[in-house]
C-alpha cells in the first residue's frame, strides 16, 4: 500500500478536508477482496466507515462492529461475540476493549461502543504525542489521534497480538516452531512492535494449544442449541443454517 502523506492527525471526532480527500479516494468495501486490515475508523458527521487495508483504503456505510461482522462472515472467521466471551472466560487478555482476530491478524479498539475505531497493533510504527496528546503512526504513514498514552496502546497492543500467536499455534499443531508466542508472528521492525516484543504475553502462551479453539465451538454450541431447544418443533436438519 502506498505511504499517505497526511500533514494533520486523523481524529474521528473532529471533521475536517482531509477526511473528505481521504474519502474521494475509496472503493465500495468488499470484504473478499481484503486479506489484511490496519485501521477503521468512522468519519465524523457522516454514517459512513473508512476501512485502510493492505489494498487499498475502502468506505462502508455501516458501523466499524456491523463491518467486521460482514468482513467475518464473508471469511468464515470466529464471531466476535462469541469470541469476546471466550476470551473473558480465560481471564489472561483482560475484560475491556478484548480484541478481534482471527489466524491471519488481529485489532483492538481504541474505545468501547459499536462505532469505535480499530486498528491493527502490528501496523503501528510507533505512538508519539504532539503538545501532550497521543498518536499513532502507522507503517504506511497514517496518523491517527490515539485516546490513551503509549503505555495502555502496548497493553492492548499485546493482548491482541497474544490471542493472534494462539490462534496461529492452534491452527499448526503439528508444526510447533517455538514456545514463544512471538514466533508464531510476522513482527515488522518498528520501534513499536520492539517494545511489544518485551511483553509478558508474546514471550509465554497463558491458554494451551487448542484451548481457545475447543472454547469457541462449544460456545457456539450452547448458543444454537438454546435457539433450537427454543424452536417448536425442531426443523429438519435439512434446514439448519
Amino acid at each position: 500500500m502506498r505511504k499517505i502523506d497526511l500533514e494533520t492527525i486523523l481524529d474521528d471526532r473532529i471533521p475536517g478536508p482531509s477526511w473528505e480527500s481521504l474519502r474521494n479516494k475509496t472503493a465500495l468495501f468488499d470484504p473478499m477482496r481484503i486479506h489484511n486490515i490496519h485501521f477503521l475508523t468512522p468519519i465524523p458527521d457522516r454514517h459512513e466507515v473508512l476501512i485502510f487495508t493492505n489494498v487499498g483504503v475502502f468506505l462502508s456505510k455501516k458501523t466499524t462492529s456491523a463491518t467486521l461482522n460482514q468482513y467475518a462472515f464473508a471469511h468464515c472467521f470466529p464471531d466476535y461475540t462469541t469470541l469476546s466471551s471466550v476470551l473473558k472466560d480465560i481471564e489472561h487478555f483482560g475484560k475491556y476493549k478484548l480484541p478481534w482476530a482471527c489466524q491471519y491478524f488481529s485489532l483492538f479498539p481504541l474505545e468501547g461502543g459499536n462505532n469505535s475505531s480499530w486498528i491493527n497493533p502490528l501496523k503501528i510504527e510507533n505512538v508519539y504525542q504532539v503538545e501532550g496528546r497521543p498518536y499513532a503512526q502507522l507503517i504506511t504513514g497514517l496518523k491517527i489521534y490515539m485516546p490513551f498514552q503509549r503505555y495502555y496502546a502496548l497493553l492492548h497492543g499485546e493482548n491482541a497480538c497474544g490471542v493472534l500467536a494462539a490462534i496461529q499455534q492452534e491452527n499448526n499443531p503439528f508444526k510447533r516452531c517455538s514456545h514463544r508466542p512471538m514466533d508464531y508472528l510476522h513482527l515488522p521492525d518498528t520501534p513499536f512492535v520492539h517494545s511489544l516484543t518485551k511483553r509478558p504475553l508474546l514471550n509465554q502462551f497463558v491458554t494451551r494449544t487448542g484451548e481457545i479453539y475447543r472454547r469457541y465451538q462449544r460456545a457456539r454450541f450452547l448458543h444454537y442449541h438454546e435457539r433450537l431447544e427454543n424452536d417448536r418443533p425442531l426443523p429438519r436438519w435439512e434446514n439448519w443454517q
